[in-house]
């Protein structure tokens, strides 16, 4: 059966209204790169959200019959979850960068309850035991936070939360894409299902501490300036954890991919680090010359 004109064209309107609020953002925006790693930690900060209630707290479902004989059915529903996420962060960065007033958080949030709504009543969406107005009530407050996180880096911030800025915004790039998306979609790689008695908990259990462990790591080696044999130390470290993992099964790849599936992973998430930090840099440059100018 053919799911696009009644699931899955539902999914993609919210994916080009979540494309268009983007572009009208940009539009409006003058520092684009500022603007795009801080939608890149939005939209960690929902993700981290959601991997707990959504995957280990079953709290809904999502149908939106996007990919076809996934390795796992959760697999086709986080691709709706990321839709919904996208969208909900590209309205936290609107409300932010524009410093929309506070009544716009009750507008967006009863918006939002009214499209969970309208997914119930199409089927393309339910509850476990989560509820609508659950999302009404935390929204504005995802909303009010975008914003004073938004103030505190336009204002400048310490070193530790700036970091965490980067933290937040590696889960897209890295994990939900590269190795998600990338390599677990494509049957390249995949986590143990059986360490625990749900397998979608044992799953993204693993996938979650491989964030950490790839993640935590490649910043402090990064953002501590370590010189080059530290840093090919502790890549080579990534490389021998990543081959335990899979000599324990803890982490399945394909055969004959091992070296560029950990290769991607390691290397992938090095880049990611080193884009945001530059994307967020353009801040601090921006200021400088403006004071200059002055000068």
């Amino acid at each position: 059966m053919n799911y696009f004109w009644t699931n899955t064209i539902w999914y993609v309107l919210l994916g080009i209204l979540t494309l268009i609020e983007l572009i009208f953002v940009m539009v409006r925006v003058e520092n684009r790169k500022l603007t795009i790693a801080f939608y890149l930690t939005l939209l960690g900060i929902v993700l981290h959200f959601e991997t707990i209630i959504f995957i280990f707290m079953d709290a809904y479902a999502y149908y939106p019959m996007i990919i076809k004989n996934p390795p796992m059915p959760i697999d086709d529903m986080l691709m709706g979850n990321l839709f919904s996420q996208t969208s909900v962060s590209a309205t936290a960065l609107l409300v932010a960068v524009l410093n929309l007033k506070y009544y716009w958080f009750i507008i967006f949030a009863v918006m939002y309850g009214i499209i969970e709504e309208l997914f119930l009543s199409l089927g393309i969406y339910s509850h476990n035991w989560y509820q609508t107005w659950m999302t009404v009530i935390s929204l504005p407050i995802y909303f009010w936070v975008a914003k004073k996180m938004y103030e505190k880096i336009i204002r400048g911030i310490k070193p530790l939360f700036y970091y965490g800025y980067i933290y937040l915004g590696l889960f897209l790039p890295s994990s939900a894409t590269l190795t998600h998306m990338f390599f677990i979609l494509t049957r390249h790689q995949d986590f143990n299902a059986t360490l625990f008695p749900d397998p979608v908990t044992s799953r993204f259990l693993i996938f979650w501490v491989h964030f950490h462990l790839l993640s935590i790591p490649i910043m402090l080696i990064y953002f501590l300036r370590f010189n080059f044999i530290w840093k090919a130390l502790v890549i080579i470290a990534l490389y021998i954890i990543y081959y335990i993992g899979y000599k324990l099964n803890l982490i399945w790849i394909k055969e004959g991919w091992f070296l560029p599936v950990s290769t991607a992973n390691i290397f992938g998430m090095y880049l990611s680090v080193v884009i945001l930090d530059k994307l967020y840099d353009s801040n601090r440059k921006q200021k400088h010359d403006r004071k200059s100018k002055i000068n």
